[in-house]
Formats: structure tokens, sequence, C-alpha cells
């Protein structure tokens, strides 16, 4: 969704304008605002309040601790996605210090989150009737499964039966929600998906 502000367009006088870039730096927020009603795009700056947490950023099985600066008046919650020096992170967990689904910054302690700037590493577990096995496979986040269709790795064709999310299960969900995958070996077929490219040999 796109984070909106009230702030009067200098063209057309319209009181809402769209964010497309923001930066915190030196105490000061740096906004990209386009206008939706004449789509002027302009620059401001605006003065905030600064607290500092501590980000846990993980990485497949490695995770880095820093600290940061947050805007003390601005809200977060779990599942937003932040930009911290270049990486996008999705929050995971919000520390104040008990844990919570959404705090304002100058409340949070710890914010926990899993960087979208690094492919996903998704485990698949495949059945062929007499065992099943687990691979991995490494593909964009935003890469999409769907229950029932075919996807290729290699030589190998399996049918995904099973989406484990953090939420449950889907019949369909991209890549950064997903948990695990679960599949059936099936014969070739025309029309499939092909992973062969985001194997690594696992």
């Amino acid at each position: 969704m796109t984070e909106k502000i009230y702030l009067k367009c200098e063209n057309c006088g319209f009181e809402e304008q769209e964010v497309l870039k923001k930066k915190i730096y030196n105490k000061s927020a740096y906004y990209l605002v386009r206008c939706p009603n004449c789509g002027s795009v302009r620059e401001i700056v605006d003065k905030v309040k600064l607290s500092q947490a501590k980000l846990i950023i993980s990485r497949y099985d490695i995770s880095e601790s820093k600290v940061i600066n947050i805007p003390e008046d601005e809200t977060y919650k779990v599942g937003d996605t932040i930009e911290i020096d270049g990486e996008k992170i999705e929050i995971t967990k919000i520390e104040t210090p008990e844990s919570v689904k959404s705090a304002l910054g100058e409340d949070i302690k710890v914010i926990w989150g899993k960087s979208l700037s690094i492919p996903k590493k998704l485990g698949i577990s495949i059945n062929d009737r007499s065992k099943t096995y687990g691979i991995y496979i490494y593909v964009p986040n935003d890469f999409e499964f769907e229950v029932e269709k075919v996807y290729r790795i290699n030589d190998g064709f399996f049918r995904l039966k099973k989406i484990k999310t953090e939420k449950g299960t889907a019949k369909k969900a991209k890549a950064k929600d997903i948990k695990r995958l679960y599949g059936d070996v099936t014969r070739p077929v025309r029309n499939y998906v092909d992973l062969s490219e985001f194997y690594k040999g696992e």
C-alpha cells in the first residue's frame, strides 16, 4: 500500500500526497511526494525527533544486530517493510520490551526483521510414494506459488499440494510469506513452472 501524508499540493491544492521515497537523515525526514490529483512531484524536508532501537536482521541462518535511529512519532507494525542502509527489511517482531504487533518509535526497544533484499531460502518436501525428501531453492521474495501447479527442478517434476505460511495454509502465496512447500512427484507435463535456476544442489 502506498504511504500517504496530509499535505496541500502547491500546484492544485489537493490535500493528500503519495510518498514515493522517504529517508531519515541527520534528524530530518526527506520525502519525495506526488499529488494523485495533478501528478506533480516535489521534495519536502521535515524535522523529526529520533529515538534509538536495536535492529536484528535475519539473513538465512545468520543474524546481524545494529542500533538504528527511528522517528519517535512514527508507528511501526509487524509486516511493515522498512529500508535501512539501502536494504529492505520486513518487520517480524516488535519489543517495547513486551512483544507487540505495533508501537510508536519512541516506545520501541527492539525490532526483529528479515531481509527482503536477498533471495528467499525456501524448503520443499517432495513425496515420491516410497519416501519424502527435502530440498532448498533460493527464489525472489515476490515469486508466487500456487497449489496444484506443476513445477520442474532439473529433470524432476512435482505437483504442489500444500503451501504452509506464517498464518496457516494458502492456495496461493508469495515466497516471502511461505514457511514451506509440499509436493508430490508427477510425470512430465507440457505446462509447468521451471525452478531449476533457483536450485543450488542442496
